[in-house]
């Protein structure tokens, strides 16, 4: 019996109290789209730089198995760098004066393919926001080409220990009173057997060098190739984009009416119980 009470002074209250019900959510709706309009519209597009596969490094840790990794040449593994990795370098100080940024940027890993960075910038300009993802896309490439560029340093010291082994082969020539002529090896004069062995050795270690030398010389080579070609990240171009992402009328409207109607109910029983004290 109480319950149908209850339910009866409500829907009585809202019979009684209906233009505030519905007017309430009409004039939140109507506020809610001059917000909307009042509110200058932001705009994003997003750059994608695409990373060759080789070039990205991913933990394993939760993978199930079986898992393979595959590479062409085992002796010489291609740079590869995490995406964490590879964000914080296009977040860098030398990235940002590069590239001057007039907008907000975010950079983003793609969940479903880690090798795909999304570099998005927002903005009040369509125009502006996408030349604004693509200059940074276009820097980011050549940053992280520099990046899977070799630095040189381990031919460099492969070249000065080649070097060395050839100053202690000219120095030993020299105390000896050797002529020493690496084209000319054959018409080394007659040595005692200790200077024989002892000339043997500091010829193999030269030999060893040189060719050590040479094959990092040759790996360098390779990947400053590879840098610029096949490693070389791929930039996919923002459109400008052709609607807001915020504000969004329809959401915001529909946000307001809802609003609008508990104000509207609150305030209906707030007169209710008013009208009530003072009729009593």
């Amino acid at each position: 019996m109480t319950t149908e009470f209850d339910l009866r002074t409500i829907l009585d209250v809202i019979v009684r109290r209906w233009v505030i019900l519905v007017a309430m959510p009409g004039v939140a709706m109507l506020a809610a789209a001059l917000a909307t309009f009042a509110i200058p519209p932001t705009y994003e597009a997003t750059a994608t730089l695409a990373l060759a596969p080789t070039t990205v490094s991913i933990s394993l840790a939760n993978q199930l198995p079986p898992y393979y990794f595959m590479v062409s040449e085992p002796r010489r593994l291609p740079p590869a760098y995490t995406p964490t990795y590879y964000i914080a370098v296009l977040g860098g100080a030398d990235v940002l004066a590069a590239v001057k940024p007039q907008a907000g940027f975010a950079i983003t890993s793609d969940s479903g393919d880690r090798s795909l960075l999304h570099i998005t910038a927002r903005g009040g300009n369509a125009k502006q926001v996408a030349d604004a993802a693509n200059a940074y896309a276009q820097i980011g490439a050549q940053t992280v080409t520099q990046v899977l560029r070799p630095t040189g340093d381990e031919a460099r010291l492969a070249q000065q220990k080649f070097a060395a082994a050839e100053q202690a082969l000219i120095k030993f020539a020299q105390d000896n009173r050797i002529e020493y002529d690496p084209a000319h090896l054959q018409d080394v004069p007659p040595m005692s057997r200790s200077q024989e062995l002892q000339f043997m050795e500091l010829m193999r270690t030269r030999d060893l060098a040189e060719s050590i030398y040479l094959d990092f010389e040759r790996d360098q080579q390779r990947t400053e190739i590879l840098a610029d070609s096949a490693y070389r990240p791929r930039v996919i171009l923002a459109a400008p984009p052709t609607a807001p992402v915020a504000p969004k009328l329809a959401p915001t409207v529909l946000l307001g009416a809802a609003f609008g109607l508990l104000v509207g109910i609150a305030g209906a029983f707030a007169l209710e119980l008013l009208t009530y004290r003072r009729a009593k």
